[in-house]
C-alpha cells in the first residue's frame, strides 16, 4: 500500500509539474499575443488618425474650389466682360491647379508617413513575436484615405 501512494504521489507530483510548465508556456505566450492585439490597435487608430486628416485635406481643398467656382459664376452673373471672364476662368484654373498640388502633396506625405509609421510598428512587433517562438506576418488591409485607397499591414499570426 506504501508503494502505492508513493506511485500515485509521483504520478500527482508529475502531472502538477508537466502542467506548471505548460501554463507557464502559455502565460508567455499570452504576454506577446497582447502585445500584438495592442500593436494591432495602435495601428487601427494611426489609421483612423490618417482618415481623418485626409478626409480634412479633401473638404478644405473641395471648399477652396467651391469658392472659386462661385466668384467666377458671380462675376458672370453680374454681366461681366467677356474678357473679364476669361482672364477670371485662367486664375481659377491656375489657382485650382495650386490647391490641387498642394493636397496631392499633403496627401502623398500623411499616407507616406502612415505607411512608414506602421510597417515599422508590424516589422518590430513580428521580430518580437519570432523571439517567442510565435510566427506572424502582415496581413494586408485595403484603407481610404482621402480620395485613395491604401494597403497597411496589421499583424496576423499564423502560427506558434
Amino acid at each position: 500500500m506504501k508503494k502505492f501512494f508513493v506511485a500515485l504521489f509521483s504520478v500527482v507530483a508529475l502531472f502538477m509539474f508537466m502542467s506548471t510548465g505548460a501554463f507557464a508556456a502559455e502565460n508567455d505566450n499570452a504576454e506577446i499575443l497582447q502585445k500584438i492585439e495592442e500593436t494591432n490597435v495602435a495601428i487601427e487608430q494611426e489609421i483612423q488618425a490618417a482618415q481623418a486628416k485626409g478626409d480634412k485635406l479633401l473638404s478644405a481643398l473641395s471648399l477652396e474650389t467651391a469658392k472659386l467656382d462661385a466668384k467666377l459664376e458671380t462675376a458672370r452673373q453680374n454681366g461681366a466682360s467677356e474678357a473679364d471672364i476669361a482672364k477670371l476662368e485662367k486664375e481659377v484654373q491656375t489657382k485650382k491647379a495650386d490647391l490641387t498640388a498642394k493636397y496631392n502633396k499633403d496627401l502623398d506625405k500623411l499616407i507616406g508617413e502612415l505607411i512608414d509609421k506602421t510597417n515599422k510598428m508590424t516589422a518590430d512587433m513580428i521580430e518580437e513575436a519570432a523571439k517567442e517562438g510565435i510566427q506572424a506576418e502582415c496581413s494586408w488591409v485595403y484603407v481610404q484615405i482621402a480620395d485613395r485607397w491604401v494597403w497597411v499591414d496589421p499583424i496576423k499570426i499564423i502560427g506558434p
